[in-house]
């Protein structure tokens, strides 16, 4: 019996603690964002990050729910997505994003941290 509570008491701690699954993009990622600054008003370029997903010109994706871990130097999130290119809208897949915001106010994403290219955030109009 003290096995199974020192098990479970183990199990309720940290471990369990690390990881928080929200259904909604954090706010601090919502916004206009492109690999530069200078190519922020290349629509080619850009991605609008809202609350429930992402969009485009490739393709426009909606959050089915963001995982966020707690990482060396912030949260990581870990996002599943659903997603449709603009010319087969019924056609959707399901994708895996990795966000890790930055302090000076970017981010890098990708799908795997192999993989993650960097953002900064738009002026906006």
């Amino acid at each position: 019996m003290r096995a199974i509570i020192a098990v479970a008491t183990l199990l309720s701690g940290p471990a369990l603690a690390d990881s928080v699954r929200h259904l909604d993009v954090p706010e601090r990622l919502v916004g206009t964002w492109a690999p530069s600054t200078e190519l922020c008003r290349d629509d080619k370029s850009t991605i609008v990050v809202s609350s429930r997903g992402y969009a485009s010109t490739q393709e426009s994706c909606e959050v089915q729910w963001v995982t966020e871990t707690a990482g060396r130097d912030g949260p990581i999130y870990s996002a599943r997505l659903r997603c449709a290119k603009p010319g087969a809208p019924e056609q959707k897949e399901e994708q895996n994003r990795l966000i890790v915001p930055r302090a000076d106010g970017q981010f890098s994403a990708g799908s795997g941290f192999d993989d993650l290219k960097s953002y900064q955030r738009c002026p906006t109009n």
